[in-house]
């Protein structure tokens, strides 16, 4: 006698069917007849008249289902009682644009864990309209846009702000300084990624810029600006460790400068438990301490 053979005893009484209860657990039924005598003779008495209308319990059968039935709530109850000494592991899903996912939310993600050691958290890159994209989906809990988010169903508000400097390899021969007027002067590598600065740019006027290529990745936009391939716009946060080495330099602009506001946004009234609310609290009380 097992679990398993409880439980399809009780399936047949239930159903009042060998035959139904074989295809609810999709097993065979003469694998379940089987099963079900092997218990009969164990027991020394058969727990069921069969006939054309199915199985109904016999004296000895109802005895055997008010035992079975606490048998049966007796075993889930221990196995649910075990599965609580195991600490549960909860899921956290962020999704953010480029900058903030690889240069800004490991080291605060590295926070979390230690004070949430059994939270499994996923952090996913995309653009600011993927990002909203799936929060509206529920795919994601949390999401980190550059702006604010125009969308009505998704509540924002800003977390910090990171400028974006124009820079040039350490080896590229140009001025300390430059005017905006100067810049289409210069060869650019352009990352679209960066809505920013193209807003800002908008904002002063019409500027035909000298675009060498369009990159979709922040570090291939780096890498080609080390190689003195042109000058680039990046954000600060990305750039830190090639400044302090020398790779780049910065080369301000005058009375031009760009800041990428990056604001938090969730989903207005999104289903979620209390775990997933106090791990959003955390990362909100302590993301400006903690960024890389």
């Amino acid at each position: 006698m097992n679990m398993e053979t409880l439980k399809l005893f009780l399936d047949i009484a239930s159903l009042k069917s060998i035959s139904k209860a074989a295809q609810k657990s999709h097993i065979t039924q003469s694998a379940l007849s089987q099963q079900l005598k092997s218990w009969e003779n164990t027991l020394g008495s058969e727990l069921f008249v069969r006939s054309n209308k199915g199985a109904s319990l016999t004296e000895a059968g109802i005895i055997a289902e008010k035992y079975v039935e606490q048998i049966c709530k007796l075993y889930d109850d221990m196995v649910t009682e075990i599965n609580h000494l195991q600490p549960t592991q909860h899921e956290l899903s962020i999704y953010a644009i480029p900058e903030v996912c690889n240069y800004a939310l490991p080291c605060t993600l590295y926070e979390v864990k230690k004070h949430f050691p059994n939270c499994h958290i996923t952090l996913n890159e995309g653009a600011s309209p993927l990002v909203e994209e799936r929060l509206l989906l529920e795919e994601g809990d949390i999401g980190f846009i550059s702006g604010p988010s125009p969308k009505s169903e998704l509540s924002s508000h800003m977390v910090f702000s990171d400028q974006v400097m124009l820079v040039a390899s350490n080896t590229t021969v140009c001025p300390d300084k430059i005017t905006l007027t100067e810049l289409p002067n210069y060869p650019l590598i352009w990352s679209s990624q960066l809505h920013c600065v193209q807003r800002a740019l908008n904002a002063v006027g019409e500027l035909k810029l000298n675009i060498l290529f369009n990159l979709d990745s922040l570090e291939a936009v780096k890498l080609a600006a080390i190689r003195g391939h042109g000058l680039a716009f990046l954000p600060y946060m990305s750039i830190k460790k090639e400044l302090y080495s020398k790779q780049l330099k910065i080369i301000p602009i005058d009375q031009f400068q760009v800041n990428n506001d990056v604001y938090m946004i969730k989903k207005q009234n999104q289903r979620c438990d209390n775990d997933t609310k106090q791990l959003v609290r955390y990362i909100e009380k302590t993301l400006i301490d903690t960024l890389c």
